[in-house]
């Protein structure tokens, strides 16, 4: 009869354990209690809701939690140990994971969970240094190309009462660990607070967390944000919500408040139960974009205050970051106006040299070329002095490299940088972006389309979203998806009527499905917004490594009539 509440499943198993718990017990009992219960109600059950994992057993100094998809288990692992990262990086007392992460059967029964998947994350875990994680080869043969660089392989190891070795990949104990970031503190910071609620239901909890994971994750991926989970005396704003429920209807009580601790904005959203998991994802994507929205505007009032010779150097970059609101070439000559200044007042940030990469590459790939021309005589010297400080900075080496990419035309050494790069930085959409259009310009479009997708959950809310969607349609058109790649170039040109790279696509894929017609009018649309495109200027700022047919972005703009 015990069987008829024995559960089987394949799962994606986290192991979760507290380094050195008792040694931390015995020196600050109060301390370690304190911090551990911070840990669980604002770091880790927050992002384990967020992710949908679900925890079955809880050994007080450990966790075992159960995922259906392994790339939403990576995903959780990489979120709490950067959230517990940044804390130590912001010296509040902090306890430290392992984690061990193992696809494989697992058996439900009462209160215990057992099973290959158990047992194998488990033993992961112990061989995890704190602030590690080590994943077996299960895991990583299941991630995306966004997920797989964040991971160095370890080889095979024999782990106890296991009867074959396992291969282990790793993110913490190899080179390539990641590092705090220093430039954190000169960010405005947003603490999330925990979403409360006093209904007891246990779904209703859930919610409350996962909406918290949720926002933590979205903003997170916002770099040039630092998000927390409490205050840590240092000006922020600071998120607070209630959820009520009466029944199965929902409302969401949110104020957001500035460092000042005024009011910038409150809201209230309502909902149902019986679509808890459509209304947790608009309701994040929707509170994403107002907080962005509401941060920009903050910062921005406060900086227009200042002229660009009294700001520091600290200032200019963030006013730098805030004027890409939207991606015109009004925004990017402001964005290179602000981030030169700051590179000028203090050449020794790595933040600034990115920006200013960044914004000119965009300049010159969306073809804004009276916006590129200005500043292409600086781009040599800002290569020169960013090149030493590259090391703890995975936007700007990625940056450096796009750039000198576009001189040299070495896939291999920007397939290598980009991977790098996802490895550091694997939920920052900007890095994301950049990365999904590296891999477009050297041929890996099917790596290029994990990137942009990623991109499109974490910021699709942000001013990136249209270079995202174009990156998208345009991976789509090349891995030969023409209808897809009509489709995704409609929903782009929806939010913005004037992107041309979106016009060039729907031409493209038109004429590829023989839709003359509707190609002639795209590349029309296409030329009223950039007289001067040709196949030749296009070639010139994409920096295609295939160049030829199998170019299908470039042979399909030739069929549609462009101009060599």
């Amino acid at each position: 009869m015990g069987n008829s509440r024995m559960r089987r499943s394949l799962a994606a198993v986290l192991a979760a354990d507290v380094a050195g718990y008792s040694k931390l017990l015995g020196d600050d009992t109060e301390g370690t209690l304190t911090s551990l219960r911070r840990l669980r109600t604002e770091i880790f059950g927050p992002t384990v809701a967020s992710r949908r994992g679900r925890v079955v057993k809880s050994m007080g100094d450990g966790w075992i939690v159960l995922f259906s998809a392994a790339a939403d288990a990576a995903t959780c692992a990489l979120q709490i140990q950067d959230l517990l990262a940044q804390d130590l990086s912001q010296k509040i007392p902090n306890i430290q994971l392992r984690l061990g992460l193992h696809l494989g059967d697992v058996v439900e029964e009462e209160e215990d969970v057992f099973g290959d998947g158990v047992n194998i994350a488990a033993r992961l875990e112990k061989i995890a240094a704190p602030g590690s994680i080590v994943i077996s080869d299960a895991v990583f043969g299941s991630l995306d190309g966004t997920l797989r660089p964040s991971f160095d392989d370890a080889g095979e190891h024999d782990l106890k009462n296991i009867s074959r070795p396992v291969r282990v990949w790793t993110r913490g104990s190899l080179p390539g660990q990641k590092t705090i970031d220093t430039g954190a503190s000169q960010r405005p910071q947003i603490v999330i607070c925990p979403i409360e609620t006093s209904d007891p239901r246990d779904e209703i909890s859930e919610l409350s967390d996962a909406l918290t994971g949720d926002l933590m994750t979205y903003l997170g991926a916002t770099h040039w944000l630092s998000v927390t989970a409490r205050e840590t005396g240092r000006r922020c704003y600071v998120l607070s919500g209630r959820i009520r429920a009466s029944g199965d209807r929902l409302r969401l009580e949110i104020k957001y408040t500035d460092p000042d601790g005024l009011e910038l904005w409150s809201t209230k959203i309502d909902g149902d139960l019986g679509n808890a998991f459509d209304w947790q994802d608009e309701t994040a994507e929707l509170l994403t974009s107002q907080i962005m929205t509401a941060t920009f505007d903050s910062e921005r009032r406060q900086l227009d205050k200042l002229s660009i010779d009294d700001m520091t150097a600290h200032q200019c970059e963030l006013r730098g970051q805030i004027a890409i609101d939207r991606l015109d070439p009004d925004a990017f000559a402001s964005a290179l106006e602000y981030s030169s200044a700051a590179i000028q007042k203090d050449p020794s940030l790595p933040h600034p040299f990115a920006l200013a990469l960044v914004s000119y590459l965009s300049a010159t790939v969306m073809g804004y070329e009276q916006v590129a021309q200005k500043y292409a005589q600086f781009v040599p010297a800002w290569c020169s002095a960013a090149a030493p400080l590259v090391e703890n900075h995975s936007l700007l080496r990625l940056a450096l490299g796009v750039t000198t990419y576009s001189l040299h035309r070495e896939p291999a050494h920007l397939r290598a940088i980009v991977e790098y790069a996802l490895r550091q930085s694997s939920s920052d959409f900007v890095t994301l972006a950049l990365s999904g259009w590296s891999y477009i310009w050297i041929g890996d479009n099917t790596a290029a389309i994990d990137c942009f997708k990623k991109a499109l959950v974490l910021g699709g809310k942000s001013p990136w979203a249209l270079s995202i969607r174009g990156g998208l349609a345009m991976a789509t058109l090349q891995i030969g998806d023409d209808e897809a790649a009509v489709r995704l170039a409609k929903e782009g040109l929806n939010l913005n009527v004037g992107y041309a790279t979106l016009y060039r696509v729907l031409a493209a894929a038109h004429a590829h499905l023989g839709r003359q017609g509707e190609a002639i009018e795209a590349l029309e649309t296409a030329l009223l917004l950039h007289p001067d495109d040709s196949i030749a200027s296009i070639l010139a700022r994409n920096v295609f490594a295939i160049e030829g047919e199998e170019n299908r972005y470039i042979s399909g703009l030739r069929k549609a009539g462009m101009r060599e």
